[in-house]
């Protein structure tokens, strides 16, 4: 009987010191990589958005070409979301989540859109002209409400129509590749 107690003893579990011993570096781990976390989920925004204009833009391009007339991609920024369609050169589409007469669109948040124009026009060779008929280029920054770091992305549109993206400082206006 005596060596069941003894046995019994050694065969315990943590006490309650190890325990809070535990849970206190557990909370200091956490509040560490909190801010890390946060930081990625709005880099994370940042790029889906980039994404989501950038296959709108070439979207638009490619209709342009296919159907051998004009597109035009609507732009519109309001504080801290940002919203962009295509519109529907016979204005007859019917695409779920989207107005009739919008071939695709987008409704964004948390993130803001700066542009020169509201609409970019592509031409049936996939070119983009402005108001005037003028071969143009065109400039769109993207940037999280809570900027922080590299989350701003700048989108060129070369008049060819040729589309590139990269990644800037917040607030930053350089041109890709400097």
């Amino acid at each position: 009987m005596k060596i069941m107690k003894k046995q019994l003893r050694t065969t315990g579990g943590f006490t309650l010191l190890e325990l809070l011993i535990v849970l206190a570096v557990m909370a200091v781990l956490v509040s560490w990589g909190l801010p890390s976390l946060q930081e990625s989920i709005r880099g994370n925004r940042i790029i889906s958005q980039n994404n989501e204009m950038l296959a709108i833009l070439r979207y638009a391009r490619s209709e342009a070409i296919r159907r051998n007339q004009d597109v035009e991609v609507h732009l519109s920024a309001d504080g801290t979301e940002w919203q962009a369609y295509i519109e529907d050169p016979d204005h007859d589409a019917d695409v779920e989540g989207c107005q009739l007469g919008q071939l695709r669109c987008a409704d964004n948040d948390n993130v803001t859109m700066a542009t020169s124009n509201t609409t970019i026009i592509f031409n049936n060779r996939g070119y983009i002209r402005d108001a005037d008929d003028a071969w143009t280029s065109e400039t769109l920054y993207l940037q999280h409400e809570n900027c922080s770091g590299n989350l701003r992305r700048r989108i060129d549109i070369m008049p060819t129509g040729q589309i590139n993206s990269c990644r800037l400082p917040c607030g930053s206006v350089d041109s890709c590749g400097t």
